[in-house]
């Protein structure tokens, strides 16, 4: 990844007004850096395709600039994408209308487009009966086969099943790294944006909360909201003591629930206390280092792949994962007593005034 910056916002504000309500987009800055990939992640309605429309060039904006200084085309991949009559080759080779290419170079690169997203022998086959999942790979070859030197993408995992996700963004993430195209990305999907993110930028009400480095971001969001944007599930109220435990400070959730964290806050600042689920550890019975306590697991989600384990805990729910069929996971049910602990390292204080 590189320094410099091939897209870049600045004050940026984008009204919208309706009889029923009204909705201002407002981004002070927000830079894409040559060939990283920004992943911009929120919930619904925070305006993340509206963001992306005005990098793209197709929002007017009531105020601020977008700034392009790309090398090359900037390109949008739509939510919904569609195709235009002919075949799926016919379809990628449109995308090069008027650019003068050799026809021996334009095969290649239609060919080339086409193998990335393994639609190659779907060449010949009319677009129109393609698949929604076929469909959304023939507009990222569409894009591909222009080269771009930034490359938008509005939710390119929606509307898949799991495989097609899944087979997708691996695709998508090779074809990235082949070709060092600076990518910002709209998903709501967490576990796909982190398999490309270089940097996250968490959009909440249209406004940035944070922007940083996809493991800054994970491991210490700045408020409840983004905690619970990237995953950061469990979190409790609790309060910063002057107590020490060696160079540690502990944070007193109840009269019998202190947990050790590493802090510089003042002793009597209420925080949220983050753990994020995989850092949550448990283990029947034994307890381990750093414990936190003992709890009661109240549910056991089972995917055939992980376990999401639910536990009461100091009156309130934690969750944990496991992967399935691997010690404890493979006798673990509910009203099991379990014995949880969590690293110092791992446990994130918010105080509550950011709230």
């Amino acid at each position: 990844m590189s320094d410099s910056v091939v897209l870049s916002v600045s004050g940026l504000r984008i009204e919208r007004r309706s009889r029923r309500d009204a909705f201002t987009l407002e981004i002070g800055s927000l830079d894409l850096r040559e060939r990283e990939v920004l992943v911009i992640l929120g919930p619904n309605g925070a305006g993340k395709s509206t963001l992306l429309r005005s990098l793209a060039g197709l929002e007017q904006p009531a105020a601020g600039t977008v700034t392009c200084s790309a090398h090359g085309p900037v390109t949008m991949v739509f939510q919904r994408p569609a195709s235009f009559s002919g075949s799926v080759a016919h379809n990628v080779r449109a995308a090069m209308l008027g650019k003068k290419i050799p026809s021996e170079e334009l095969r290649h690169r239609v060919a080339l487009a086409l193998d990335r997203f393994g639609i190659r022998r779907l060449s010949n086959q009319r677009a129109a009966t393609l698949s929604g999942g076929e469909l959304r790979r023939l507009a990222l070859a569409r894009a591909f086969v222009l080269r771009p030197a930034v490359l938008l993408l509005d939710e390119p995992f929606d509307n898949l099943d799991a495989d097609g996700q899944a087979t997708l963004s691996l695709d998508l993430r090779r074809a990235i790294s082949d070709t060092g195209v600076a990518v910002a990305v709209v998903t709501h999907d967490l576990r796909r944006a982190l398999l490309l993110a270089d940097r996250i930028a968490v959009l909440i009400s249209g406004r940035l909360v944070q922007v940083d480095e996809r493991d800054t971001v994970l491991e210490r969001p700045l408020t409840a909201e983004v905690a619970r944007a990237v995953g950061m599930s469990n979190l409790i109220e609790a309060t910063v003591t002057d107590a020490r435990r060696d160079d540690l400070t502990l944070v007193e959730v109840d009269a019998q629930h202190r947990v050790a964290a590493r802090t510089k806050l003042a002793a009597g600042t209420r925080v949220w206390m983050g753990i994020r689920p995989e850092h949550l550890k448990l283990d029947v019975g034994r307890g381990e280092i750093d414990p936190i306590g003992k709890g009661v697991v109240t549910e056991v989600l089972n995917d055939g792949i992980a376990l999401t384990v639910k536990i009461e805990w100091a009156g309130t729910e934690l969750r944990t994962l496991l992967l399935a069929g691997r010690g404890v996971a493979r006798t673990l049910k509910p009203g099991a007593p379990v014995s949880l602990s969590a690293n110092p390292e791992h446990v994130h204080l918010i105080p509550l005034e950011r709230d």
